[in-house]
């Protein structure tokens, strides 16, 4: 009898972790969520098991799929072993939209899973190990830029470098491929031939859709449309009017708000405007990460602002989820050991709601300064100083830089209160003031 039959195999694309590879696996995972923590991050855990019809309205039709069903005993309900944690955040969400995860700004959730769905072909795996995050409430650029600085400062955590940092826009292809006026099908297969790079294919594909060859061949270009920021450019200079302007526009300024955070983030970028693959959800910017010696993404992830609607609380959210095994195989080629962990200590920079790029700019650059110096630090958005407060209290913050139009105040949180300081928490900040 096989291995698989009846033997001690195991499914395919499972595997074990003996003690060494445990251990390893235990202290990156630490690793990663310490800096979480760090950026402001709270952890939640979620369960292996759904509903189904719940779990189902957070995932494309492919997904869905791809999903492990099988029938809870007694009540006849389908259940599904949890395949994306993204639905279960949004679930959770919308339970709660009361709660205390429904304040005004943003809300930072992590957490450290394992998913399980269908292989597609041999080599893929039954089972995933992630550390992922959600930002929820932030819109574009800030969550977005926030994300894939946070992204770069995980893998340099680790003691992962050179990994490069590809950005694509959810809608940027799509509505692209609607304005040429063709039918769903072809689109559909426009769409799959750009997810190949067989910009020949796309040609033949949209003229025999009625679409004019010059047409036609400009979609097609998409597939080359791959570099630098200076790519999106190009795009809008060359495509003219077929291009999207919003969506070239999301992602100069969250290269932008990188910058702002995380320099050699942002110099680690590389922007993808033919890009289409992925889950159906993404709306908006989208990340994936790729280290050299890994045949997959590292980081997958992007915004999704349509999602928590579907679970009765519409926000505009985005996030991430890190494969920890393609996360190791990176580490591995590169021959990077993690690194110790950080003191953490709980700075919130807040500023106020109705607030300008400038201000947002020099928020989170005092948060990513502070970050510098070892503190867990985040930005907060708030209608006025006394909200701060209590936002930065309930995200356990002991320290407070509150910015408004031109001036900075700051305060420190013991014996149950607020005490105002006379200087901030560092050269950079008063700088900054």
């Amino acid at each position: 009898m096989g291995e698989r039959g009846g033997g001690l195999g195991l499914p395919r694309g499972a595997r074990d972790l003996l003690p060494q590879a445990a251990r390893r696996r235990r202290e990156l995972v630490a690793a990663l969520l310490g800096e979480l923590e760090r950026w402001g991050y709270a952890q939640v855990e979620t369960p292996l098991v759904e509903y189904d019809a719940i779990h189902g309205r957070g995932l494309g039709e492919h997904e869905r799929a791809r999903s492990v069903r099988f029938i809870e005993p007694g009540s006849g309900e389908v259940v599904v072993l949890r395949s994306d944690v993204t639905p279960q955040i949004a679930r959770v969400l919308g339970r709660r939209a009361g709660g205390e995860l429904a304040e005004h700004g943003p809300v930072r959730l992590a957490y450290a899973a394992s998913i399980v769905q269908q292989p597609r072909d041999p080599g893929e795996q039954l089972e995933t190990h992630q550390v992922g995050v959600e930002l929820v409430g932030e819109p574009p650029p800030w969550g977005d830029g926030e994300l894939v600085a946070l992204c770069a400062a995980l893998l340099r955590r680790v003691g992962l470098v050179g990994a490069r940092i590809d950005l694509a826009h959810g809608q940027f292809a799509r509505q692209l491929l609607r304005r040429l006026g063709t039918t769903s099908a072809v689109r559909i297969a426009a769409r799959d031939a750009l997810a190949r790079k067989d910009s020949a294919a796309v040609v033949a594909t949209l003229v025999g859709g009625g679409v004019p060859a010059e047409d036609a061949a400009r979609a097609a270009s998409l597939c080359e449309r791959f570099g630098g920021p200076e790519v999106l450019v190009a795009a809008a200079t060359e495509l003219g009017g077929m291009a999207p302007v919003e969506p070239l526009a999301h992602l100069e300024q969250t290269i932008a708000v990188v910058a702002a955070i995380d320099q050699d983030a942002a110099a680690a970028i590389l922007v993808d405007l033919g890009e289409v693959r992925g889950f159906d959800y993404y709306t908006g910017v989208r990340l994936r990460v790729w280290g050299e010696g890994v045949p997959r993404p590292i980081v997958r992830g992007g915004r999704y602002d349509d999602l928590l609607g579907r679970y009765g609380s519409p926000r505009a959210a985005t996030g991430f989820a890190i494969d920890l095994d393609a996360l190791e195989l990176a580490l591995d080629h590169a021959g990077s050991p993690a690194r110790e962990s950080y003191s953490v200590g709980g700075l919130a920079v807040a500023c106020l709601a109705t607030a300008g790029a400038e201000l947002r700019h020099e928020a989170a650059i005092l948060a990513a300064a502070a970050r510098g110096r070892g503190l867990r630090a985040f930005v907060l958005v708030a209608d006025d100083r006394d909200a701060a407060m209590e936002r930065a209290r309930r995200a356990d913050a002991d320290r407070l830089t509150w910015r408004s139009a031109g001036a900075s105040e700051h305060f420190s949180f013991h014996h149950g209160r607020w005490h105002a300081e006379a200087r901030g928490w560092g050269r950079d900040e008063d700088a900054t003031s």
